[in-house]
This record gives C-alpha cells, sequence and structure tokens, in this order.
C-alpha cells in the first residue's frame, strides 16, 4: 500500500515539474510579438528612394536620385503622426553647371502630416492622410509649401519590417509666376521599422 502511494505521489510530481509533459514548449515570460502595423504609441521609421538615368545619343543627361526617410507614431490605435525629409538631385550631365530652381526642381524637402490606418492590427493595411511639404533648398521667390492627399498600403514582413507602396496628389499654396497654381504628384516604395 505505502510503495503504490509513494509510486503515484512521485508519477504526480514529476508531471508537475516537466514543462515538457505539461505541453509547454516555451518559457512563459517569452514574449512572442505578432505580426502587425501598429498599435498606440508604436513608432515607425521608413526610407525609400530611387535612382534613374535617361540616355541620349545628343547630349550627356544627368543621373537622379531621391532619398526619404520619414518617422511616425501611432498617436491612437489608428492615426499616426508622422514627418521626415525627403532629398532629390542629379549629377553629371551637360548640364550639371546650370541648376533649376523653384517648384520641381531637385531640392530638399521637410513634410509632416497625419496617417489613418484602416487595419492597423492586421498583417496589411491601407492607410490615406495629407502631408504639408515645404521645399528648404533650391527655392525661387516666395513658396508657402504644398498640401498632398496620401493613400498607401504597408504589409508587415516580420513582427519589425514592412514594406511600403504609397502615391500622392496635392496642389501648391500659392501661385507661381506665370499664376497658375502647381499640382504635385508623389509615388514611392520602402521599408519601414517597427519599434
Amino acid at each position: 500500500m505505502h510503495t503504490r502511494v509513494g509510486a503515484m505521489i512521485g508519477t504526480l510530481l514529476l508531471l508537475a515539474w516537466t514543462p515538457g509533459l505539461r505541453g509547454q514548449t516555451t518559457p512563459p515570460s517569452e514574449e512572442i510579438e505578432p505580426r502587425i502595423i501598429g498599435t498606440t504609441g508604436t513608432t515607425l521609421v521608413g526610407a525609400s528612394g530611387y535612382v534613374d538615368r535617361f540616355f541620349s545619343s545628343e547630349r550627356g543627361l544627368p543621373f537622379n536620385y531621391s532619398m526619404q526617410v520619414d518617422v511616425g507614431r501611432f498617436l491612437t490605435s489608428r492615426f499616426v503622426v508622422r514627418g521626415g525629409l525627403r532629398g532629390s538631385g542629379s549629377a553629371g550631365g551637360d548640364d550639371a553647371e546650370d541648376l533649376p530652381t523653384g517648384q520641381g526642381a531637385p531640392a530638399l524637402h521637410a513634410f509632416a502630416g497625419l496617417l489613418h490606418y484602416f487595419t492597423p492590427h492586421a498583417i496589411a493595411s491601407l492607410y490615406t492622410g495629407a502631408d504639408y511639404w515645404a521645399q528648404l533648398t533650391q527655392r525661387s521667390g516666395q513658396d508657402a509649401g504644398s498640401v498632398i492627399a496620401v493613400l498607401g498600403v504597408q504589409g508587415a514582413l516580420s513582427s519589425r519590417v514592412s514594406v511600403f507602396l504609397e502615391g500622392g496628389y496635392g496642389t501648391a499654396l500659392q501661385k507661381n509666376d506665370d499664376e497658375v497654381r502647381p499640382t504635385r504628384m508623389l509615388g514611392q516604395v520602402g521599408i519601414r521599422l517597427r519599434f
């Protein structure tokens, strides 16, 4: 009788102290992060860019480039405030010494805006919003900046890395010298890191 009771107590203790036998495969203190876009308090740091060059047998054309860095923070579970810098330029070509100025010229821009993510707790989400863009270099006269409506999609590749495709269309807040209010169109693909 005592042998049976001792064997039962030993078996129960073995089951209680062996995590593998209870079906537990990870320590309870380990946190596994989900593959989502973000939630309240999440910070997103993004980068995008492009390079291109046209070729002509008539003259040497420049090598064009653009780089953008942005930082966004979820104020709520769906709204993100963001800001950043975008620089574009050109190098080489026959007209390398004659740099254009004014709207549409290769320049450094600062921007800030507000985005709304439709499904930020999912693996992918559409988003929309608006940005204000201000040209910092290569200005020509007064320039009040531009307002751009933004539409994009972002998908999580892992718990920390996501890719995005974004487009925008907007208008300058001030008319140019020809009394015309220029419009602006943007398109970009990049990556964002979640913190």
